[in-house]
C-alpha cells in the first residue's frame, strides 16, 4: 500500500487486523519505529480488544529489530524461523490464517536499505503451512511521481532486478486523503 498519511495508513492496517481477528485469524503488527505501548493504545482507540487478543495468543505486536536483528545485515534465518514459529503457533490455536501489518518497509527504504528489505519481504512470499496475508506500506513521498496517477506508471520504470520483487505482490493500493486506488500488478 502506498500512503501519504501515516495516520490513515495505520487506521487501514488496524481495520485489516481487526477484521482478521474477528474471523479467527491470527494477527501480527510489526513496527520499526513506534513503541509497542503506543501501538497498543492506538489499537484500542481503533476498537481492537488488545488485552483479549494478546491474552489468547491471537495478536502479536513486535518490534522489527526483534525479528531481523540488524537492519544492515538482517538475520534471514532468524526471520524465517520467527515466521514459521508464528504460523505454527496460530495453527495450534486453530486459526484460519495469519494477517501481518507492518511499517518496516518505510524504515528500510528511507535508510537506503532496499536490498535488505527485498530479502526480508521475499522470504514472506514463500509458502507457509497457513494462509498468510500481508499488508506492506510504502510512503508515497518516496516514489518519484508528479501526480497521484503516475504511481501506476512508476512500475514500468523499476529496474529489472526489482521486477521479481514487485511481481510477487498481487495488487497494490494507493491512498491519499481524497481517494484510494486499487490496481493489480
Amino acid at each position: 500500500m502506498f500512503f501519504r498519511s501515516k495516520k490513515r495508513f495505520q487506521t487501514l492496517q488496524f481495520a485489516f487486523l481487526k477484521s482478521g481477528l474477528e474471523q479467527n485469524w491470527g494477527a501480527v503488527y510489526a513496527t520499526a519505529t513506534e513503541p509497542t505501548d503506543s501501538v497498543k493504545i492506538a489499537m484500542r482507540e481503533s476498537g481492537i480488544d488488545v488485552q483479549k487478543y494478546e491474552g489468547d495468543g491471537s495478536l502479536l505486536i513486535v518490534r522489527g529489530e526483534d525479528l531481523y536483528k540488524n537492519a544492515e545485515n538482517p538475520d534471514l534465518q532468524g526471520w524465517t524461523d520467527s515466521a514459521k514459529r508464528v504460523c505454527d503457533n496460530f495453527i495450534a490455536k486453530g486459526k484460519k490464517g495469519a494477517r501481518v501489518a507492518a511499517d518496516l518497509s518505510s524504515y528500510f527504504l528511507r535508510n537506503k536499505l532496499t536490498k535488505q528489505w527485498f530479502q526480508l519481504e521475499y522470504i514472506l512470499e514463500k509458502r507457509f503451512s497457513l494462509p498468510l496475508t500481508v499488508i506492506c506500506g510504502y510512503d508515497a513521498s518516496n516514489v518519484p511521481a508528479s501526480s497521484d496517477l503516475d504511481i501506476i506508471d512508476y512500475y514500468k520504470f523499476i529496474r529489472a532486478e526489482k521486477k521479481e520483487y514487485i511481481d510477487s505482490h498481487s495488487f497494490a493500493i494507493y491512498d491519499n486523503d481524497k481517494k484510494s486506488l486499487i490496481f493489480t500488478i
